[in-house]
């Protein structure tokens, strides 16, 4: 195919697909490449090069997604016709002056999520890269430069239209709701086994796990609020039938310490289950954290009402 020909067709620099976006290809894959040889350069410098690569693929790709509806041609058009308009506009001054900073506006918007003043330092110490043969220094070209940033807003769908999408936590806050059962069924588990066993001791266990698991659900119902779900009140289904099975027994004096430990080692497995699977979802650093030192208390807890389960087991 003709060079011209391939100009035309806009072929993609990544896929050779034709219709390739300039503005989204070009600012995407600059800043991937950046991010990926900062991660790549932990493996020095042919990790770096590597990082490079796959950065710019990654980041080429993302950039002409979210910029597809930016049009670099009819925004030239319109700055070229009203750029002596502006306010901002020097009497003397060429719209090759300030060319550039428009195209460094809406060339760099679909690059950076929130409003222009949190890109700006970034913008201000890029522009020495980016000016060409403008006369303007930065707090020249701010202004045309954020003009062009705030008009990709209004043109292409609306104020902040290339912000982040709102992450979603569906799974995420359904495996909580699923740990937030668990850890109210334990507490009311366990605290009805430490009314049912005759052995001080033991109740002291019972009575400290079902704090514990009092704890984690406030806990967890603190991150199902911060992930902007709806805390639910109840337990469990199964766990619902837990405890009447351990009411209804204990009443008649028919549920041992050793029958009591069991179904609590039973519930501390079921725990232990929904916690790694919760684990495997999508969740914020600080919730992840969370999740994973209530899992490891979990284990503990499992490994101590298995303890003295067998201790029960060896007396009976």
């Amino acid at each position: 195919m003709a060079a011209a020909e391939e100009r035309h067709q806009n072929l993609d620099p990544i896929t050779d697909a034709p219709g390739a976006h300039p503005v989204g290809t070009g600012v995407g894959a600059a800043g991937g490449g950046m991010a990926g040889a900062a991660i790549g350069a932990v493996g020095g410098p042919v990790g770096a090069a590597v990082g490079l690569v796959a950065g710019a693929v990654v980041g080429g790709l993302t950039g002409k997604t979210v910029a597809e509806r930016v049009n670099p041609t009819a925004e030239e058009a319109y700055w070229r016709e009203n750029y002596t308009r502006e306010p901002y506009y020097e009497a003397g001054r060429t719209y090759d002056d300030y060319a550039p900073a428009y195209a460094y506006g809406w060339s760099t918007r679909s690059a950076y999520t929130g409003g222009f003043d949190l890109a700006e330092a970034d913008l201000a110490r890029e522009w020495e890269g980016r000016r060409g043969a403008s006369s303007l220094d930065w707090e020249q070209a701010r202004p045309a430069t954020r003009a062009a940033w705030d008009r990709v807003d209004t043109t292409y769908g609306g104020g902040g239209a290339f912000d982040a999408e709102p992450v979603s936590y569906g799974d995420a806050l359904d495996a909580l709701d699923d740990l937030l059962k668990t850890a109210r069924d334990g507490e009311k588990g366990f605290k009805e086994s430490a009314e049912h066993t005759k052995t001080s001791t033991l109740a002291q266990t019972f009575l400290q796990r079902s704090r514990e698991c009092a704890r984690a659900a406030e806990e967890l119902a603190a991150a199902i609020t911060q992930l902007g779900g709806k805390v639910n009140d109840g337990g469990s289904a199964t766990g619902a039938l837990h405890r009447g099975w351990v009411s209804l027994r204990g009443s008649v004096g028919a549920l041992s310490d050793l029958a009591m430990l069991e179904e609590c080692e039973r519930g501390e497995d079921t725990a232990l289950a929904r916690y790694r699977k919760a684990l495997k979802q999508d969740l914020p650093a600080d919730i992840r954290a969370m999740v994973q030192r209530q899992l490891e208390g979990a284990q503990r807890n499992h490994d101590q009402i298995k303890q003295l389960r067998d201790a029960e087991r060896a007396r009976a």
